[in-house]
């Protein structure tokens, strides 16, 4: 904003370096490498974006939001504007789309399913280029001539300044689909959260998810299961099922409004149903999801909104009373077996038991983990078929015998011996989730 002092120098260039451009080439990076692996040809005909899975779709919707944004901002000299907008869709796609389409890619058959993702991914990257092209010119280049110039033929544009701006397709906009999603995302923040109150790895699967809401897609429903690691999410309009509540009167507030009659509101305050006042004071309004997660200003680009009701002044009656939500002090206190967080009208509630068959699951699940990074440090390739090696504490046997076959699939592991990895092999000591472990790899 040519309104605000600029300060730049290498912390300032430095910062920019690690918040946008390492996570943008990350993702240019993971894309080239599968591509070349598959041989991956943009040119190929790809599904219609219409037959794509909702991933896809979600994150084309985004793409011509994003055309639609910066063309918007830039036609006004918003420049800062149309840069933080791209700033928050690369975090989209490398935060979300990325890491939840990594098995589309990894998967060995070339299907309809990897081919909607490569297609969607490549499309993305060139559209992403050619938008930061007047921001960035020497890094939207290279990455162009890689992935557009490549396969052009040679009296095609030979510069991505030569090329067209990109122009939105606001056909491919689902707006329902992108509120969908960033609902999920907001969800699955909050769950994450819960599990790191409890102590609980993201890794190590759980019974269920509570949500309270009035209700959730099925699309919502699906991706939370899948990012909170559990096995199912349950909408729920009853916060007392997982946690119980304490009042507390605000004394800053009542003293001076009720004077020497503070003390009768205390005690009534003392006597009332926690439950009841927490329910009418801080119930979410009734709206839809949509509308209480963004708000869509067509003269311009979007606007991130989340806020309790607007206008809208929450009040109880209590013993003669009549007092607002800044009156009251509402402690939320979670119940056993349960872990919770909250975010204004959000609540996400994880249960905490472990059962031995999630355990167990829990446990092959760091096996792979540990594996995963086993490969990368011995250098090997993402490709590389290896034979893995375990041995220690007896409990790992039965982790094995019921999850054997995941953890070959997911480690590219030939074989899964039980046994001291022979010398050659890249070993090394480790705890899985308490067990004692000596993990070996080596190539296959």
């Amino acid at each position: 904003n040519p309104a605000a002092n600029l300060n730049f120098g290498f912390s300032v260039a430095d910062e920019v370096r690690r918040r946008f451009i390492i996570p943008l080439w990350n993702v240019y990076s993971f894309f080239v490498t599968y591509a070349n692996i598959d041989r991956y040809d943009p040119r190929t005909a790809s599904p219609p974006v219409s037959s794509r899975p909702d991933l896809d779709r979600w994150i084309v919707s985004e793409l011509n939001t994003l055309v639609a944004d910066v063309t918007h901002a830039l036609d006004n000299y918003e420049s800062d504007t149309a840069a933080r907008r791209v700033e928050s869709f690369v975090d989209y796609l490398s935060n979300w789309y990325v890491r939840r389409s990594r098995r589309r890619f990894w998967k060995s058959e070339t299907d309809q399913d990897k081919l909607s993702a490569y297609a969607t991914l490549h499309e993305c990257l060139v559209t992403l280029v050619k938008l930061i092209a007047p921001f960035m010119p020497f890094v939207s280049e290279s990455m162009y001539q890689n992935l557009v110039r490549s396969f052009r033929p040679p009296e095609g544009y030979e510069s991505v300044h030569l090329d067209d701006y990109p122009e939105a397709d606001e056909s491919l906009i689902d707006e329902r689909l992108s509120e969908a999603t960033r609902l999920a995302m907001r969800l699955s923040s909050l769950g994450r959260s819960a599990r790191s109150k409890a102590g609980i790895k993201v890794r190590q699967p759980l019974e269920r998810a509570l949500v309270y809401l009035g209700g959730l897609p099925e699309e919502v429903v699906a991706q939370v299961r899948e990012e909170l690691n559990v096995k199912e999410v349950v909408a729920t309009q009853d916060e007392t099922e997982f946690s119980d509540f304490e009042l507390k009167p605000n004394m800053a507030v009542l003293g001076p409004k009720y004077g020497d009659r503070v003390g009768q509101v205390v005690e009534a305050l003392s006597k009332a149903d926690a439950r009841q006042v927490h329910s009418r004071l801080t119930a979410p309004p009734k709206r839809s999801f949509m509308d209480r997660l963004r708000r869509r200003d067509d003269a311009g680009p979007r606007k991130e909104l989340y806020a309790a009701p607007e206008g809208e002044r929450r009040q109880v009656k209590i013993g003669g009373f009549t007092l607002d939500l800044g009156e009251i002090q509402i402690r939320s206190i979670d119940r056993v077996g349960y872990s919770v967080a909250r975010e204004r009208h959000l609540v996400v509630a994880v249960t905490t038991k472990i059962t031995p068959e999630l355990e167990l699951e829990g446990r092959a699940r760091e096996m792979v983990h540990l594996l995963q990074n086993m490969r990368r440090t011995a250098g090997f390739d993402i490709a590389d078929y290896i034979v893995s090696y375990y041995q220690g504490d007896p409990d790992l046997d039965e982790v094995v015998a019921a999850h054997g076959d995941y953890i070959r699939q997911e480690t590219l592991s030939r074989e899964l011996v039980n046994r001291a990895p022979p010398e050659g092999a890249h070993t090394e000591s480790h705890k899985v989730n308490g067990l004692d472990a000596v993990l070996g790899v080596e190539r296959a």
